[in-house]
């Protein structure tokens, strides 16, 4: 009868540390896979497809210098945030994630971190007296 219960209780132990081992993986895995999937920034297609002084603002700029001419014309410089996240980066890291049992977040993760670095193009627009974009320019 006690050989019994050591069976059970072994059993027991094995289902309790496979339970913890996936809550886990499943808990601590994929942030690699939300920092490649996070869309931040800008692209510059956006910015090009923009009229108007407000449509720039709306993108998510950070005005470096403004200036207005005698003419009522605005020159403005404008600093964006480079777009970062991929879909396909995402993928690759939830595929690595899956077939190593959660152990590629121990490279997976800094190599993300490292790809994050906030990257950063100015431009410089010219606008008309109603304030709709002249032209621009990437500086």
């Amino acid at each position: 009868m006690k050989d019994l219960n050591i069976l059970n209780s072994n059993k027991i132990n094995k289902l309790t540390i496979l339970f913890l081992f996936l809550f886990a993986t499943l808990t601590f895995s994929s942030c690699s896979v939300m920092m490649a999937a996070r869309k931040e920034g800008t692209n510059v297609e956006n910015i090009q497809a923009a009229r108007s002084r407000g449509q720039i603002i709306a993108q998510g700029a950070s005005i470096v210098s403004s200036e207005r001419c005698s003419s009522g014309e605005l020159i403005e410089v404008y600093q964006f945030k480079k777009e970062q996240g991929s879909a396909a980066r995402a993928f690759m890291h939830g595929l690595l994630d899956v077939s190593t049992f959660g152990l590629w977040e121990v490279i997976g993760t800094p190599v993300e971190v490292c790809m994050t670095e906030d990257k950063s193009f100015v431009i410089k627009v010219y606008y008309d007296y109603q304030e709709n974009i002249k032209k621009i320019e990437l500086l």
